[in-house]
């Protein structure tokens, strides 16, 4: 059942009808989506509906099994398979090198050297020349005339 809305001027607005009349008109922001929710592709057209993007989101991987405190099985089950996971990225980012691992890179040629550490700066012997402050007076005639 829609509601019926009155308006400051005293005019009837049905939001329901309002919203149902611009579902496909492509909504203000940078998503790539229609007012209703469903992405856009090329030339505006729809390349997945709303209904699927949410299914897709709150979609659980019925590879690992759900975690439960009480049960140790389900826990070391969800650990090999995590373990496992690791692994075969492991080796997939292994496989995918483009340098090989034996060859030494020399870094000393791309990287200029370091300026230093904060522990080298205040280990460094520092000596302060500290004279005294002038006068005021003698320093402001100095600068400039006394007069004019």
């Amino acid at each position: 059942m829609t509601k019926i809305y009155r308006s400051a001027r005293g005019k009837s607005v049905d939001i329901d009808r309002i919203k149902l009349a611009n579902e496909t008109t492509i909504a203000v922001g940078n998503m790539k989506t229609n007012t209703r929710g469903d992405l856009l592709g090329a030339g505006n057209k729809v390349v997945a509906g709303r209904n699927q993007l949410m299914d897709h989101a709150y979609s659980v991987d019925p590879v690992i099994p759900a975690y439960s405190p009480n049960d140790a099985s389900s826990f070391a089950a969800r650990q090999a398979i995590v373990a496992e996971s690791k692994a075969q990225e492991l080796v997939h980012l292994t496989q995918n090198l483009t340098v090989p691992v034996e060859a030494p890179v020399d870094t000393s040629a791309t990287q200029p050297a370091a300026r230093g550490s904060l522990a080298s700066s205040v280990a460094k012997p520092a000596t302060v020349n500290q004279q005294p402050m002038p006068n005021p007076k003698t320093q402001n005639k100095a600068n400039g005339p006394s007069r004019i």
